[in-house]
């Protein structure tokens, strides 16, 4: 768990807890949902307004009730979009350091199996100096 900060909002995040990875793609979902009804035309001040509460919605679905008017006090939809990228670049500095712990877990997949395939054998050979 991290903590995430956007201006004066933080929040403790676990992009590697299933149940907030749940509640994040069905935010996700419905955002895009949301977004495909929007209304594309009319007054500009109107689209901002309807574009500002999918994100607003967004945020609260991940962040819990109330989160996106601690974290946006105006009508700016740029906030809402500097949020959702900051978010985005958060998970994705996360699961860059997840990924690198993970890997000293991994198996080595030619000794489960030795025979492997030909490219297999050869790269190890070559690697380690080594016959199967």
């Amino acid at each position: 768990m991290s903590l995430w900060k956007f201006g004066d909002f933080e929040a403790e995040i676990d992009f590697t807890d299933a149940d907030f990875l749940d509640c994040l793609e069905n935010a996700q979902k419905k955002l895009k949902e949301e977004a495909e009804e929007l209304p594309k035309t009319g007054r500009n001040s109107e689209i901002v307004r309807a574009q500002n509460a999918c994100y607003d919605r967004f945020f609260d679905r991940i962040l819990g009730q109330g989160a996106s008017r601690k974290m946006f006090s105006g009508g700016s939809l740029s906030k809402r979009l500097d949020a959702a990228d900051a978010l985005k670049a958060f998970e994705d500095k996360q699961s860059e350091g997840f990924n690198s712990r993970m890997d000293q877990y991994r198996v080595n997949q030619y000794r489960v199996n030795r025979r492997g395939n030909r490219a297999q054998r050869r790269d190890y050979q070559k690697k380690h100096g080594k016959r199967g």
